[in-house]
Parts: C-alpha cells; sequence; structure tokens
C-alpha cells in the first residue's frame, strides 16, 4: 500500500462492519471463487475453488487427476469446512465472507441441479492443456451452518 491510499482514510468517511444475511446472499451469489479449507486431525489443508451458491449451501466440483487426491483424502476426514471468499477494490473498499458445513459427496443423481448452479457463478479451467490424463469429477455440496461477513465501503456521498 502506498502512503496515499492509507492518507486518505479518515474516519467520517469509511462505513462496514457486519454484512446482513441479504448481504451475504447476494455476494456468494456473485462471486464463484474462493478458499476451501479442510482439516485431517492437527492437519490443514487450503484450496482454491470455485463454487455454485444458493441461499443455504455451496456446491464444488473437485478435478481430480489422480486417484490419490489429497483433496479428496483432506476431505473425507473434515468434519467442518470453512469457505472463505473475499475481494478487495480498495482499502477502504472490501468484503470477506466465511462460510462453515459439513462436505457431503453428491451422487450422480444430483448433477443436473449442481450443474445449474456452477453454471450461474462459478469459473471452470480451461483444461485442454493438460494433456492425456485420467480426469475425474466429484460433486460436493457444503450446508452451510453457519456464516459470518463483514465489509467496508466507502461512503458515497463523501466522495
Amino acid at each position: 500500500m502506498t502512503d496515499d491510499v492509507a492518507g486518505d482514510v479518515t474516519p467520517g468517511r469509511v462505513r462496514g462492519g457486519q454484512m446482513t444475511d441479504a448481504e451475504i446472499d447476494a455476494y456468494l451469489e456473485t462471486q464463484g471463487t474462493g478458499v476451501l479449507s479442510l482439516a485431517d486431525g492437527n492437519r490443514a489443508y487450503a484450496v482454491p475453488i470455485s463454487f455454485g451458491y444458493e441461499s443455504g449451501r455451496a456446491v464444488f466440483a473437485y478435478w481430480q487427476f489422480r486417484p490419490d487426491s489429497t483433496k479428496l483424502a483432506f476431505t473425507e476426514t473434515t468434519e467442518r469446512a470453512c469457505l472463505a471468499v473475499y475481494d478487495f477494490n480498495a482499502q477502504t473498499d472490501w468484503r470477506s465472507v466465511l462460510a462453515f458445513g459439513p462436505l457431503r459427496e453428491l451422487g450422480t443423481d444430483e448433477w443436473a441441479e449442481i450443474g445449474e448452479l456452477m453454471d450461474e457463478n462459478a469459473w471452470s479451467p480451461d483444461l485442454t492443456g493438460v494433456g492425456r490424463r485420467q480426469l475425474s469429477i466429484v460433486g460436493f455440496e457444503m450446508p452451510i451452518e453457519e456464516v459470518t461477513g463483514l465489509k467496508r465501503e466507502p461512503d458515497a456521498a463523501s466522495e
């Protein structure tokens, strides 16, 4: 950060704090990428991930290139995952949401629904350059049991 940015922050010019449930829902519906944190005992594993969202749940598609996937192994031992979603435009304009819940593998009969949610706001990588590897996709749902959101945004009237 430059001194100009830090010097631009005045107490009356910035408002923020807790996000409402409606703000969190709207934010998660438009983001589509975050970091999924998993655990195995006292070992943590964080994965950049794309997700689909509808109020109360996030859905994920795991791209697996090997049968011995670290991500899948940690998912199987995680009792409660954390999805961190954030963005920032400036020191006085940012949002951050943490969503917590268990992970459940989705059956093939649920793929049509997950596909629709993923199409709405998830990001998918271009895998054409990966080569001839064996690729499998596994779907997961995280029912959100707890969610918190913080934000800070410039006061439009002061700009």
